[in-house]
């Protein structure tokens, strides 16, 4: 079988060789970075800005993340399923050590009172009476047990406070190493200006902080938002020699997400259908999808959704709730959910602790204006094809959301959130810069340099805004004064001037890494003929309104 050429455009037709060659950048003599090279200084520079996230915010700050805690030592002891509570059914009795379980009252002297500081927290017990065993009541006992099998690790050593910081770490290297895995593909492509300037909006500070507490959730929405780009890749920018290390990344991607929560089969699904149908050509991810080589890594992926729906379907994981709710119809609860969406949209930019911290409204602005620009090019600039697969994959991202929580509601309750909806939301940006490579391809080089360096930094700022505005609610309540941001009532375990020097730090390198990724010189192109180019936007873009030539009669 006969894969496609590498780097065709997205109808499957060659492009021509860009005349200035592969150095056409003013980048010669730059070594372009190897994808193995992306892969480790992407990791190093979102463990050290998760992990300074982590360590900023004080303990069960995140959503739910008592329950995760309690969840993460039942099941590294064996306890998968915990004695379930015949009054509520999403809720199960675990014995751990006393530590783990005074997690579920540790937060509430300050959640949701967003001018309380964090420094009403109880003191937590050490040595013995920290290991002592207790029961402890948790509302994910039903929940798939494979991202609390790893971040329960660190429980198994003796019990104290830096046990409860290293759970966190633990979930910050691998929801970081799995966006990592979504920087490294960019490595693999050309064209990159406008992909990286939606992969770096999709990683908003929402998802920055999710991945730096315990939560099920950033491991979904880091995993979904990785297959989005690496499924991408595949059907928009084809490489048989990649075909391999590309499926086999994708099927650990699809597997970690599809075990992440009750839903996530569905989104491993929905993420594929999107990128083979809606976005396409699919006749290239048909052609992978046929390759010999592709089937040991399809059936990886088979095996490990199946695996997750078996979980659920035993555990009862999607229909714990724990009362029926006749008031929560089907079409009374898509209607509300649906005009929550604007709220979800806003939150996974970034609304932190449980939902009680905000952001400035201008950070917001910003990062939907950063967010919306591929978006609005792909729908503006864009052929017909172009345009079609943008507006499907948003009304994916905004309408399934609402067709699920309808169905759930009943069951469940009206418990629809932003983090639910972001392993959606997270691909939408990233399709846009994928749909837009070649838009910028008749522009000086210069004009994608720009972009791509222009989001990078704004999008740096409003991490740097983000991470002080959550810091400043924790150490003086959100109403609190700046100038006491670093010694304030309540201080994280390590001082927060140098926790914001290490964010400063690691966005920088962030910044430095994607201006190489965007600058360094790119594998030529095979050339053909320029009539056989389909008809393109990029002359609209130059402001080309030139009438044709009439033919002759």
């Amino acid at each position: 079988m006969t894969l496609p050429q590498p780097e065709r455009a997205e109808d499957g037709a060659r492009t021509t060789l860009d005349p200035a060659g592969p150095g056409r950048h003013g980048a010669a003599g730059r070594t372009p970075p190897s994808p193995r090279k992306v892969f480790w200084l992407a990791f190093a520079v979102l463990m050290v800005l998760t992990s300074a996230w982590s360590l900023a915010s004080p303990l069960a700050a995140g959503p739910d993340e008592n329950a995760h805690m309690v969840k993460s030592a039942a099941v590294v002891r064996g306890d998968l399923h915990g004695d379930i509570l015949a009054a509520s059914p999403g809720s199960g009795v675990v014995t751990v050590p006393t530590i783990y379980g005074m997690m579920m009252g540790y937060p509430t002297c300050f959640v949701f009172r967003g001018d309380v500081p964090a420094d009403c927290q109880p003191d937590l017990p050490s040595g013995e009476a920290a290991e002592a065993p207790t029961q402890a009541e948790t509302w994910v006992i039903r929940n798939n047990p494979l991202y609390y099998a790893i971040t329960g690790l660190p429980t198994l050593l003796p019990a104290g406070e830096y046990t409860l910081y290293l759970m966190r770490l633990v979930s910050a290297a691998l929801c970081s190493a799995v966006l990592a895995w979504a920087f490294r593909s960019l490595a693999e492509i050309t064209r990159r200006p406008l992909v990286i300037a939606g992969l770096v909006t999709a990683v908003t500070p929402m998802v920055v902080f999710l991945n730096s507490t315990v939560n099920p959730s950033a491991l979904e929405i880091s995993a979904a938002l990785a297959l989005w780009v690496a499924m991408l890749a595949l059907v928009r920018a084809p490489d048989p020699a990649r075909l391999v290390p590309r499926a086999a990344g994708i099927a650990v991607l699809a597997v970690l997400l599809g075990n992440a929560r009750g839903t996530s089969p569905l989104y491993v699904a929905v993420i594929a259908v999107a990128v083979a149908v809606l976005v396409g050509p699919w006749r290239n991810f048909a052609t992978a999808m046929l390759d010999r080589r592709t089937w040991p890594w399809l059936g990886v992926v088979v095996v490990g959704n199946l695996a997750s729906l078996w979980w659920s379907m035993n555990a009862g994981t999607l229909e714990a709730g724990g009362a029926d709710h006749p008031e929560l119809g089907f079409l009374s609860t898509a209607n509300r959910t649906f005009f929550d969406t604007g709220d979800f949209l806003i939150a996974s930019i970034g609304r932190f602790g449980w939902t009680d911290t905000h952001l400035p409204m201008l950070a917001y602005l910003v990062y939907a204006a950063l967010a919306g620009f591929p978006i609005l090019l792909a729908l503006c600039v864009g052929d017909r094809r172009t345009r079609v697969a943008m507006l499907g994959v948003l009304g994916v991202a905004v309408l399934l959301p609402v067709l699920v929580h309808a169905w759930q509601a009943r069951n469940v309750g009206y418990i629809w959130t932003a983090r639910y909806s972001m392993p959606l939301f997270v691909g939408v940006s990233v399709t846009a810069g994928f749909l837009c490579r070649d838009l910028l391809r008749p522009l000086p080089r210069w004009v994608g340099d720009r972009i791509a360096g222009s989001v990078a930094v704004l999008a740096s700022i409003g991490m740097v805004i983000a991470f002080l505005t959550n810091l400043r609610r924790y150490v003086v309540g959100d109403g609190g004064s700046w100038r006491q941001i670093f010694s304030g009532e309540w201080q994280p375990p390590v001082p927060g001037l140098v926790l914001t020097l290490l964010v400063l730090a690691a966005l920088g390198t962030g910044v430095w890494l994607l201006d190489r990724l965007v600058r360094s010189p790119e594998p030529a192109e095979p050339a053909v003929p320029e009539d056989a180019l389909p008809p393109a936007a990029p002359s609209v873009l130059l402001g080309d309104r030139s009438t044709p030539p009439t033919p002759a009669r």
